[in-house]
């Protein structure tokens, strides 16, 4: 038995000097307070259910002095609700596909430098069925900062109003409502500020080693903000005349909740909430159902967005 116990201390004693050795052999130099002053990134797609089914454009973002990080979003969708046909639509004016702004700004309040670890990876192969890789865990250092928000933003997307009674249009006294299986549709533009807090984790490192040298970039996003606008709401057109939307009702509260992922350039982003919008205000009173799903009070969108770094990125810049 006393053999045994031998044996098994000798072999973790190994263990052990195998993988202290194995720590030696790479070196870890940090670069989170070395980001860039500013970026310039192709949002590919978005899919958001509150403009049309898919948008793409550009985000100019970076930081000024290690203090104070900006941000200018502006996308526009290319496809227009393929969900409903022109052939359904009574108000024949013509679609807003979609069109989004925002720019703001991030103060951070608190900002420090965590232990911890980055994968990298030494050696991958792809089967043909499976990807296998090899990879080690580095020492790196973790940049963790809370943050207030602030900014504006401009939504421009059309509403659709199917035949359920319970909404309607109402021009001039005239109550609009589509038949069976058709809709009619408005245009509306909401402007507005925004307001929050955001958590954000860096890990900008080079690990280098023997026959190895690896650039790192690998962030995550929270934030929650309060959303505050008004919204307009454009004229239709019904039967060849043009006619006001008289029964809008401002709902001007709203919120989000989202993530982002960046991992050496690539993100991915999820946020859901409520924008501000209007309402159509009508003497029915709606369904259970409608209230849950069509018209819920207290949510209205979900966004899903996969952006990549076309100019200075952060998993480039500064790191030699």
């Amino acid at each position: 038995m006393k053999t045994y116990r031998f044996y098994i201390l000798i072999s973790i004693a190994l263990l052990l000097s195998v993988r202290a050795n194995a720590q030696q052999e790479y070196t870890s130099t940090n670069y989170t307070h070395q980001l860039s002053p500013i970026k310039v990134s192709l949002t590919a797609a978005a899919m958001e259910n509150i403009l049309t089914p898919i948008t793409a454009g550009l985000l100019v973002e970076g930081q000024i002095n290690d203090m104070f990080f900006y941000n200018v979003h502006f996308r526009q969708a290319y496809l227009r609700n393929f969900m409903i046909p022109k052939s359904k639509l009574v108000t024949t004016q013509k679609e807003s596909n979609g069109t989004v702004f925002e720019a703001g700004v991030d103060w951070p309040f608190s900002d420090k430098i965590l232990p911890g670890k980055v994968k990298v990876t030494t050696e991958s192969s792809f089967d043909g069925y499976s990807l296998s890789e090899k990879y080690f865990k580095a020492d790196c250092e973790i940049r963790r900062y809370w943050a207030l928000s602030g900014g504006v933003l401009y939504y421009k997307r059309p509403e659709y109003v199917n035949s359920d009674s319970s909404f309607y249009i109402i021009s001039e006294g005239e109550e609009i409502k589509a038949p069976k299986d058709f809709y009619t549709s408005f245009n509306q533009s909401t402007g507005g500020i925004y307001a929050g807090i955001v958590k954000r984790k860096i890990r900008k490192v080079v690990v280098t080693r023997p026959g190895l040298y690896n650039r790192l970039y690998f962030a995550k996003k929270f934030y929650a903000q309060a959303l505050i606008g008004r919204t307009s709401v454009n004229d239709i057109i019904y039967n060849n005349q043009t006619r006001t939307v008289d029964n809008i009702r401002q709902m001007p509260i709203g919120y989000r909740i989202g993530w982002q992922w960046d991992e050496n350039g690539v993100v991915t982003g999820f946020e859901f909430g409520k924008m501000p919008e209007v309402e159509l205000e009508t003497p029915v009173e709606q369904s259970s159902l409608n209230k849950i799903f069509s018209h819920n009070p207290f949510l209205n969108y979900m966004r899903v967005t996969f952006t990549f770094t076309l100019f200075n990125g952060d998993s480039r810049y500064g790191m030699k």
